[in-house]
């Protein structure tokens, strides 16, 4: 990829960040959703979503609305996620407050699972967005675009303390439609550690292509071969 065409996917990907923040602040203030909804790959939700996931994400669309969605489609499932605040400038406090409405917890990086033990170990959820880099200790060196990068064991360590799926999900934003995608289970039965986390940071690596127009973060990637 031409440098020209890496910073077309930086400038657009800030872009497509400041709409999803508004997207989202104009739902949480003021109730404003005038968008249509669609779920692809509903029934993997409907058989995984009673005794909880492990969903793995990326920043891509107005990823934040999932959440409003998952509690418009299974009300009363919680869902927690944890959130990276990289500066006094976050927006951590506002999401923290205003998505537990919606049964969305929203928690800090760092003793976070004195938060999440007690909602996987009552059948609900969490979402994991892996395509950033986070400070935290668990991880293993994957080939994500060409790139051998660090990415974490959360999503495979709590699958297996917790014998919940690994589902991946990402958002697509299309015009006056936003779509959630879920995509068929990552199994890791029968399978190593090192294998499932190749077959992750695949699945990262696709989720990212596809939203690549959409993707919030590709400045964190700017020297990578993208396409």
């Amino acid at each position: 990829m031409s440098f020209t065409k890496k910073v077309y996917f930086v400038i657009i990907g800030r872009l497509n960040f400041f709409i999803s923040r508004l997207k989202t602040l104009l739902y949480l203030f003021f109730g404003f959703f005038p968008y249509k909804i669609k779920i692809n790959g509903k029934e993997i939700l409907n058989k995984s979503i009673n005794n909880g996931a492990i969903f793995i994400s990326v920043h891509s669309g107005s990823y934040p609305l999932a959440g409003k969605i998952f509690h418009d489609n299974y009300p009363g499932h919680k869902i927690i996620t944890p959130f990276y605040k990289f500066n006094k400038y976050s927006v951590y406090g506002i999401y923290k407050k205003l998505f537990k409405k919606i049964n969305i917890n929203i928690v800090q990086l760092g003793g976070a699972m004195k938060e999440i033990d007690p909602i996987l170990a009552n059948r609900g959820s969490i979402c994991l967005f892996l395509d950033a880099a986070l400070p935290v200790k668990n991880r293993v060196i994957v080939k994500i675009f060409n790139n051998f990068v660090p990415l974490s064991t959360g999503a495979l360590w709590l699958s297996k303390k917790y014998l919940k799926p690994i589902i991946p999900i990402y958002i697509e934003d299309k015009g006056a439609e936003i779509v959630l995608n879920v995509l068929p289970e990552i199994k890791i039965t029968g399978k190593n550690d090192d294998s499932v986390m190749k077959i992750i940071a695949s699945c990262i690596e696709n989720m990212v292509s596809i939203t690549l127009k959409q993707w919030h973060i590709a400045d964190n990637f700017l020297f990578q071969d993208l396409v």
